[in-house]
């Protein structure tokens, strides 16, 4: 048998899935995870963050690594898909402190 409480607990959950701003959060967050150039570009920041940090001691390869960390963290950051998901996820966590808030 099914309380009350988990019934009710099911209809927040599903009007949550069903909000707009939260449906747009995950298509977004899909369709990075599905893209390949930005997976790609993900990869390279963590190789050139990588290499700084290994690379620490000696200036010119780290500079060398630095510069190339901050091209591709430019590239990545001003993606369409990275800036959307960006202005959704603080409307999503808007969201949550509001449900926060009603549950206080």
């Amino acid at each position: 048998m099914t309380s009350e409480f988990e019934k009710q607990l099911e209809i927040l959950h599903e009007n949550l899935f069903n909000d707009p701003i939260v449906a747009e959060y995950f298509s977004l967050k899909k369709q990075i995870e599905n893209d390949s150039y930005l997976t790609d570009l993900h990869n390279n920041i963590v190789i050139y963050a990588k290499a700084m940090t290994t690379n620490i001691n000696d200036d010119q390869v780290y500079f060398e690594n630095k510069e190339k960390y901050e091209r591709e963290l430019e590239k990545y950051n001003s993606h369409p898909l990275i800036v959307d998901f960006k202005e959704i996820s603080k409307e999503v966590n808007m969201l949550l402190l509001q449900l926060k808030n009603i549950i206080n």
